[in-house]
């Protein structure tokens, strides 16, 4: 119970309005590291993850060798175009084809956890075929952040508030994870 109020003393304090996903990223473009799966050199020390639109393992498809492109850098999500699915990544890594890489400098575990739960929420209005989700309907698309109101009335995201709802929902996790594993001993 006290766990939950601490949720919610986070979440009270925190003001929540819609941004454009261009707002809220330094960047937002496709992948420059895609490969075909099929022509990939998986053989020679596969360490490097590709990702593909796949929704399971956080979209890693396979593990493959380094290729001649230089891969993506870590520490950003991605967006699987046809399927709308979302992930993060800490470590560089190649994509499939339609993978858009979204950054900001002040992204990292705990407010990527909270933003890809937000973008996967925004991706269900999206569906296969001719209402999926392409980089012109990112760009114009809206996700309510926590954000910081300047007295001029400019909004900004409020990266520490996002950072502080991340580490308290991973606490939470973390707590009841063991909680629940202690009760099974």
């Amino acid at each position: 119970m006290k766990n939950r109020r601490i949720l919610m003393s986070v979440l009270e304090s925190l003001d929540f309005q819609p941004m454009l996903i261009t707002e809220v990223f330094d960047s937002l473009n496709s992948s420059k590291a895609w490969y075909d799966k099929s022509k990939l050199d998986s053989d020679n020390k596969p360490t490097i993850p590709f990702i593909s639109r796949t929704k399971a393992r956080n979209g890693v498809d396979i593990f493959c060798a380094y290729q001649e492109k230089e891969p993506e850098q870590g520490n950003a999500i991605t967006i699987g175009l046809d399927t709308q699915t979302i992930g993060y990544h800490t470590v560089p890594f190649y994509t499939s084809q339609n993978i858009q890489v979204l950054r900001h400098k002040n992204l990292n575990s705990y407010t990527a956890a909270v933003l890809c739960t937000i973008l996967q929420g925004q991706m269900r209005k999206f569906s296969w075929g001719g209402n999926g989700a392409t980089l012109g309907r990112l760009k114009r698309t809206r996700i309510m952040i926590p954000v910081l109101t300047a007295e001029d009335g400019d909004i900004s995201v409020d990266w520490e508030g996002m950072n502080r709802l991340g580490e308290e929902i991973f606490s939470q996790v973390v707590t009841n994870t063991h909680t629940a594993l202690v009760k099974l001993n």
